[in-house]
Parts: structure tokens; sequence; C-alpha cells
């Protein structure tokens, strides 16, 4: 009898325990544990960046920075603005639309390749103009930004950016129309290609890289300008009659667009 009393104790007390901790017990892992991404949500502003993978050179020259495109935006109302390499090195600029679900799809992607743990690289290779790749995703208002010069883990920023280059299935061209121009004086180079900078322009590069200003600039000749910068080489030069006389003076010219280029002011009211 004492034996089967202090069984029924114990019966009791184990009992109580399963009562208190709510009479159930933990038979599956979270699902953080088992690889799944509970909800999350992200500004639906047309605005608002959500996911950037960006390059900038180091350094670099204030034309080719200013030129050049983050390789693959999505701003929060599902456009998609993207860079795509030719094979003879020139650069087409794509812009697409995304549903909710792809655009889910594609942010459970970056979390799930680790993005959360990984490392800014804080020391630049010993090479000259070195680039430095980052990856900019924005959920819940908060920006988490990582940035290497060099390898990434699982080569992730490489497949990242070409998923994003396959999530639209109608992409457009990209050849604005208007944009911020701004002109950096250079040596004339007869070698370099080369175009004439058009004599009815509403202003002249010399004014713009003497003031060390940019001015808005709409028509056809801003679309040159996008053209140009999307050849695929820095050495591109732009002439322009040198007003004192005495032959051509040489530029590099620059546009910044709204809406595709990274940093760009909106246009002027």
């Amino acid at each position: 009898m004492q034996r089967k009393s202090w069984l029924l104790a114990g019966s009791v007390l184990v009992l109580l325990v399963l009562a208190a901790c709510g009479g159930k017990t933990q038979t599956t892992p979270p699902a953080e544990q088992e690889g799944q991404i509970g909800p999350f949500d992200w500004e639906r502003d047309p605005n608002a960046i959500i996911v950037r993978l960006d390059a900038r050179m180091v350094d670099g020259p204030p034309a080719v920075d200013l030129n050049s495109i983050p390789p693959c935006t999505i701003w929060g109302d599902g456009r998609v603005v993207w860079s795509v390499t030719n094979a003879d090195g020139s650069e087409t600029i794509l812009e697409g639309r995304i549903d909710e679900e792809t655009m889910r799809g594609f942010l459970e992607e970056i979390i799930n390749r680790g993005f959360y743990t990984w490392e800014d690289e804080l020391v630049p290779p010993s090479y000259e103009e070195p680039v430095m790749e980052s990856v900019t995703v924005m959920l819940y208002g908060q920006a988490h930004t990582v940035r290497r010069y060099t390898s990434w883990p699982q080569n992730s920023y490489i497949r990242i950016l070409e998923s994003c280059q396959q999530l639209s299935d109608a992409p457009v061209l990209v050849e604005p129309t208007a944009g911020w121009v701004s002109a950096y004086a250079t040596p004339l180079d007869e070698e370099a290609p080369s175009w004439i900078w058009w004599q009815d322009a509403p202003f002249t590069l010399h004014e713009l890289a003497a003031n060390k200003e940019s001015r808005w600039l709409e028509g056809p000749l801003a679309t040159e300008i996008w053209r140009s910068a999307r050849e695929g080489r820095d050495d591109i030069q732009v002439w322009e009659r040198n007003p004192n006389g005495g032959g051509f003076d040489a530029f590099y010219v620059a546009i910044v667009a709204p809406g595709y280029s990274r940093d760009a002011t909106p246009p002027p009211q």
C-alpha cells in the first residue's frame, strides 16, 4: 500500500507540472527552427526602396559614378529597375512590375540565404578603384545593409541579382527623356570615342563645368546622354567648341534621372 501511495503521489506531481505548463508539451520546433519565415511586411509607398543591390567604384571619376545605375532596385509598389550587361559590354536598363506574391518570394529568398547573418567587409582590397557591392533590405521601416568588396557567402550577391533580373515577365526599355546633367573638363583625346554637344542646347558644358553645377534638361539631348552612358565605356568624351575660339574642349558628361539613378533629386517645379 505504501508503494502505491508513492506512485499515486508521483503521478499527481507530474499532472500538476503539466497543468502549470499549459497542459501540453512541445512536440514540434518553432517555425524559425524549421527554416520557415514568419509573417513580415513592407511599405507599399512607390517612393520607398524595399530592396537594392548596388555596386559603386570607390573614389572613381564623378561622371562614372553619377551615370551608373544600381544593378537592381525594387520599390514598395512593386516597380523593379535592373541592369543587364550585353555581350559587347554595353548596358541595358529595364523596368517592370511584380505582384506582392513575387515580392514576398524574393524577400524570402534573400533572407533564407542568411542575409541577416552576413557581416560587412570593412577593409577594401589593395588594387586601384575597387568596387563596393551592397545589398539593402527595408522591412518594418528599418533598413539593413551589408557591404562587401570581394566574396559573398555562397556567391549570394550574383545569385540574388540573377533572381532580380527574372522577376518581371514583361520588362520595358528605360530611356529617360529628362534628367540632371553635369559636365567635367578633361584633356581632349582624339583617339577616344566622342560626340559633339548640340549647338541648340539650353546651356553649355563650359557653364556646367565652370560653375560645378547640374542643370535640368528635357528632350532628345537628355536621351542621347543617357544612351552614351550605357555604351559600357568610361572614356567617351563630349566635345564643345571653345567660346573664345581655338577649337574644341572635351568633357565627361553625366545624367541623373529621377526614378532610376541613385540619390536623384526631384525635377524642378
